[in-house]
């Protein structure tokens, strides 16, 4: 096992959902050209928001507004977010080989762990069809502040009862990367969407993997090495 040496005491891996165990595929591009239209019509655009990611967007606009119109404008943001999700979600299906991955490591005695900026809703119309292991399944939902702010992993981690230090990410964006990083937490990269092994390198990536089915392949046969 060549690259067990480079991950340490791992004893639970948490993943990011979409894009890293799951191919939802969703249209984030549609989704920000409908946010941008409706926002438009709302009086609340500026151009400059099109940078940001879409839910941190969202948090600009209706920071900028106040009241109960940013409480408005924020249900209706969030609706045309969830119908995008809600979409690809519906057909969705994990990754060729990540439910044996994750069986694997579960047999092993890993723990599990889910993080996702997408909708708890979401992750369950693809869960319900393809169960995967794990113990515990922080969404937007769950948690004030999502990834990358670090709260997000540090809840799911408190829900795992394991320290950042013994905890592996896996994520397809650099910002799974950063946010383990940030924590003081192990990560791997995934090249299954638009992350490149440069990118992760950058961010502090220790491995970076085609698919997360690969990982059994560089863990120990079980936790603490």
């Amino acid at each position: 096992m060549p690259h067990a040496r480079l991950l340490p005491a791992i004893r639970a891996v948490v993943f990011d959902f979409d894009g890293t165990l799951a191919a939802t595929d969703i249209d984030f591009a549609g989704i920000r050209a409908r946010l941008r239209e409706y926002f438009v019509a709302h009086d609340c655009w500026d151009e400059s928001l099109f940078q940001r990611y879409i839910l941190e967007m969202i948090d600009s606009v209706c920071a900028r507004l106040g009241g109960e119109r940013a409480a408005v404008v924020r249900r209706g943001a969030l609706q045309i977010v969830h119908d995008g999700e809600v979409e690809a979600c519906q057909g969705a299906a994990p990754y060729p080989g990540v439910a044996e991955a994750l069986r694997e490591l579960e047999r092993r005695g890993y723990r599990l762990g889910i993080f996702t900026r997408n909708s708890r809703e979401c992750c369950h119309l693809v869960l319900c069809r393809h169960p995967l292991p794990h113990t515990a399944l922080l969404a937007r939902d769950d948690v004030p502040n999502v990834k990358p702010h670090p709260d997000h992993l540090l809840q799911t981690l408190e829900r795992l009862d394991v320290r950042p230090e013994w905890a592996l990410v896996v994520g397809d964006h650099h910002t799974d990367v950063e946010t383990a990083v940030a924590c003081g937490a192990h990560a791997v990269g995934v090249l299954t969407t638009t992350g490149t092994r440069e990118k992760f390198a950058e961010c502090g990536a220790r491995l970076v993997l085609g698919s997360a089915a690969e990982l059994p392949n560089v863990l120990p046969p079980k936790p603490g090495g």
